[in-house]
């Protein structure tokens, strides 16, 4: 939605594979404002106990560091850095890797971290998770793995386990319940990593030397986010929000609902990243939008947050023609090419969002009349073409009353009047603009009902679409941006980021009207132009400051919006 035209350079990412960074599991049942209860789930059995491992003499070298050395892996990724710090919660189902929370187990299981004897034991998925390493694993035993690079085998009972299939002395591995279970100071000793523990917290680090933590602020850091992580994560009660237009509707039924995420594919080799360029900087590393594994961990995190589609953005290039203006065009061409690679990795993933295209007229139709020249029909056509006539893509694009969608937006304030504005019978059409409570002409002032937009964001109470008699769509937003200058006519300040109360206040309003759709806006916009600071953005993508408290927020959100414990 905003200016394009960005440059980005060169993406410095990891192997970001697995789920890391998978979005937090609830701890509590969720009641929607609607009033009905969700449906409650049967009682998880009581897993086997990890029991006291006894003592091993470990090996003193580290050979999975001089492995990754030798594989050309060097101490410069991610996990090597300043800042990667593990840090495993003893009795708690969820961790951290830097500022950015792990989960120990990925089902609703609610295994934790365990101390027994002198030994801290968690969850091979979490070690995955922390150390970016594929995770396979069954009754016998767990691998972890980087490409074809680095293999970590961890049998069930044994003592010892194998890095690229030479043996080393370890502690036992162990099963419990449907995970395995390993020890986080052979790990450690073979990465050649140090450790501290607080017994106060139950707070277990493990750190590379070269980053030379102070122990003590590292346990302060980690005691305050599992406070922010209780206090506001997992606390999902209801809070205050604007009741305007509340019963005037039935809600949707919990398992007819929705969540759909903006999504955005602009960012080039030379765009550029960080202090007064963006907002803050992503957790994966600055990256371009074709970056395969970047593409690939936005679709796990999406995956495992519940989110059923997004809608890519390609408002600002209804008239790119991609075989005349291919080479002249660079941002454009990324925003399109970038979204068919969308397509084919996230078709790999279990349980990826669907993807639509979020496309114009938009800002366009204000310098040439794109529907009455055919332009708007040009770009239609090429993303039917692209996505729906092609077996490859078509059964990731998301469908909506049995067509696919096709989101259009109007600019703002939107010159569409009515919802067939532009009628294309191959597509369900939805109309979009921003701020539609400030567009009088758009929606009933009393009740906050739109004529017809979807609503790209809004300052304050939501408004929301009705269809068959039922609300249709609300945007959810973590923040928004002020309405002209204090004292000004139509002043209307800005709502910002609140440790996340901003953005549960929005679900709050959204739980109680109950729409089909939840449509968050944004995922990774990034730059100032709508994400004017910090604390004034609205993007959710896991950052450097923030670590993935948004993404784990919206996971828990749309687990109440769903009616799911």
């Amino acid at each position: 939605m905003k200016r394009i035209g960005i440059n980005v350079r060169r993406a410095l990412t990891m192997a970001l594979t697995g789920c890391l960074l998978a979005g937090a599991l609830s701890a509590c049942a969720g009641v929607s404002g609607g009033g009905k209860a969700g449906p409650t789930a049967e009682p998880t059995p009581e897993p086997e106990k990890i029991v006291d491992p006894g003592s091993v003499d470990l090996g003193v070298d580290a050979p999975i560091r001089t492995v990754l050395e030798e594989a050309g892996i060097k101490v410069s990724r991610k996990y090597f850095k300043k800042g990667n710090v593990i840090a495993v919660l003893v009795n708690k189902h969820y961790g951290f890797w830097s500022l950015a929370k792990c989960e120990v187990d990925n089902a609703d299981a609610n295994f934790t971290a365990v101390k027994v004897g002198d030994r801290f034991y968690t969850t091979a998925f979490f070690m995955a998770n922390a150390l970016c390493m594929r995770l396979s694993q069954d009754e016998n035993g767990a691998e972890l793995k980087i490409e074809d690079k680095l293999t970590l085998y961890f049998p069930v009972g044994e003592n010892k386990m194998f890095v690229n299939g030479a043996e080393y002395p370890s502690y036992p591995a162990q099963k419990s319940g449907a995970n395995i279970f390993i020890d986080c100071g052979t790990v450690a000793a073979y990465l050649g990593y140090e450790t501290s523990y607080d017994a106060d917290s139950g707070i277990y680090l493990i750190y590379p030397p070269e980053i030379e933590i102070d122990a003590a602020e590292q346990f302060a850091l980690y005691k305050d986010r599992i406070e922010l992580y209780e206090t506001v994560v997992y606390n999902t009660a209801d809070v205050e929000c604007n009741t305007t237009g509340a019963g005037l509707y039935e809600p949707v039924p919990y398992e007819e609902r929705q969540v759909g995420v903006a999504y955005t594919t602009w960012f080039r080799a030379d765009t550029k990243w960080g202090e007064g360029k963006t907002w803050d900087v992503p957790l994966v590393g600055t990256y371009k939008s074709d970056d395969e594994a970047v593409i690939y961990q936005h679709g796990v995190w999406l995956a495992n947050a519940g989110v059923d589609f997004v809608f890519v953005d390609w408002s600002n290039d209804v008239a790119y023609d991609p075989e005349t203006m291919r080479n002249s065009r660079a941002d454009f061409r990324m925003i399109e090419e970038a979204t068919e690679k969308l397509f084919q990795i996230w078709a790999t993933i279990p349980g990826a969002p669907k993807i639509c295209i979020f496309t114009g007229p938009g800002h366009v139709q204000q310098q040439q009349d794109t529907i009455a020249n055919g332009v708007m029909q040009k770009k239609n056509d090429q993303i039917y073409d692209t996505f729906i006539a092609n077996e490859e893509y078509n059964k990731m694009y998301y469908y909506y009353e049995g067509k696919p969608l096709l989101i259009c937006y109007g600019a703002t304030p939107s010159f569409a009047r009515s919802a067939d504005e532009f009628p294309d019978d191959r597509f369900t059409v939805r109309w979009m603009t921003g701020y539609v409570g400030q567009q009088g002409i758009l929606r009933d002032s009393e009740t906050l009902v739109s004529t017809f937009h979807w609503s790209w964001e809004e300052r304050g109470a939501q408004t929301f679409t009705v269809k068959d008699g039922r609300p249709e769509a609300m945007t959810v937003v973590a923040s928004w941006r002020r309405q002209s200058k204090p004292g000004a006519a139509g002043y209307i300040p800005e709502g910002l980021r609140n440790n996340g109360d901003t953005f549960k206040m929005q679900w709050a309003r959204a739980d109680l009207i109950g729409p089909k759709f939840a449509l968050i806006v944004s995922f990774n916009e990034w730059h100032l132009g709508e994400q004017v600071s910090f604390e004034n953005s609205k993007d959710i993508e896991p950052s450097s400051k923030l670590g993935s408290l948004y993404l784990d927020i919206l996971r828990e959100q749309i687990r109440k919006f769903k009616g799911l414990t």
